[in-house]
């Protein structure tokens, strides 16, 4: 067995014992990802493209599936904390306006627009609750 095997081997290794579970899995799937990307690549560009946007579409499905997995993270951690403090703000606005202007040489329209995003979000955990009292 050569060097590279051997090293191979052991960090398959280290990584099974020292990783936690989802990073291994979000290690494994960037690694099939990129396989993937280069397989696409080597048959042109069509190809490429096509991947591009089956990737695009498993990393929203994954992104949705993150933000469950913390809010269930976040419930469950609730019901075992002795005390919960949460500050939410969230201040999502917007405005427009059109214009028009005519002379006797020109006429002038106009859209324009503004947006504006602000959310917080704080969640502070104390202590445990007692499990033994409550079953």
């Amino acid at each position: 067995m050569d060097t590279k095997k051997i090293a191979s081997i052991a960090g398959d290794v280290a990584i099974e014992f020292f990783v936690p579970g989802y990073l291994r899995a979000a290690y494994t799937a960037l690694s099939k990802s990129r396989e993937d990307v280069d397989a696409a690549e080597s048959k042109g560009v069509a190809s490429l493209e096509e991947e591009a946007r089956k990737q695009q579409i498993v990393m929203e499905f994954q992104a949705h599936q993150a933000r469950v997995s913390q809010e269930l993270a976040i419930a469950e951690r609730i019901a075992n904390s002795a005390e919960v403090q949460i500050e939410e703000f969230y201040d999502l606005s917007g405005k427009g306006h059109t214009g028009a202007k005519a002379d006797e040489q020109s006429i002038t329209l106009g859209i324009g627009a503004e947006g504006r995003r602000v959310t917080k979000r704080v969640i502070r955990f104390t202590g445990w609750r007692d499990q033994a009292g409550q079953q």
